[in-house]
């Protein structure tokens, strides 16, 4: 598992504050002034290396996305997902990184369409990629796939506190909490949830098989 705090330039350290700010504050109200306290920076250091708070959330967003891309390569290349111990060593970068993205994602907006759009196209890459690996089936339409579970992924942040209450946690990070999430999300995606597929009345392949089953053979009566 990667690190956020592994280039602590004073850019780097700046970024880094601006991802616990967001994420404590939300995008709306945070201020270069919060990110520059936190970062025991002047907010005029703030404004030199990024322009403006839409230049830093821009920073963050990238970040957060080159960290993405880095785990789900793995994992997708070859089901490689960490350790205990490198979770809890990693926590707190984690946690900064997964508060910003559910910030993003609940605040709503262009920020998030943005970085939706942006997940969306990794998310293709990467299962794109698991096809070439052998580790993820073929679909018959590969961007609808990628559409579909980023938003089943993404939209699963809204709801963090009520999907931890139910499986005996506060925070979907909680370690009991997340190997429930795991286990079950990863047995999901393996092995399915239905023994047959669900037909609909006015599916063409399913008339064409109830009239298949309703014509007699040819010479009956």
């Amino acid at each position: 598992m990667s690190s956020i705090n592994g280039d602590l330039t004073t850019r780097a350290r700046i970024r880094n504050a601006a991802l616990a700010e967001f994420a404590a504050t939300g995008l709306n109200r945070t201020t270069i002034r919060a990110i520059a306290a936190r970062a025991e920076v002047s907010p005029a250091l703030v404004i030199h290396h990024f322009g403006s708070k839409d230049g830093l959330r821009a920073a963050c967003d990238e970040h957060l996305l080159h960290w993405l891309r880095t785990e789900n390569t793995a994992a997708f290349a070859g089901l490689q997902l960490p350790t205990r111990a490198e979770y809890m060593r990693a926590q707190t970068e984690f946690t900064t990184l997964y508060g910003y993205l559910r910030c993003v994602v609940t605040d709503g907006g262009p920020a998030a369409d943005q970085l939706f759009d942006q997940i969306v196209d990794d998310t293709e890459s990467f299962l794109a990629l698991g096809e070439e690996a052998g580790t993820v089936r073929p679909s018959p339409d590969p961007r609808a796939r990628a559409v579909i579970s980023s938003a089943i992924g993404l939209g699963l942040l809204a709801f963090d506190e009520q999907i931890a209450r139910h499986l005996g946690g506060k925070s979907l990070l909680d370690p009991h909490v997340l190997d429930r999430y795991i286990a079950y999300t990863l047995d999901l995606y393996t092995h399915g949830m239905l023994t047959t597929p669900i037909t609909f009345a006015n599916d063409p392949e399913t008339r064409q098989e109830d009239n298949r089953e309703r014509t007699p053979p040819t010479g009956t009566e």
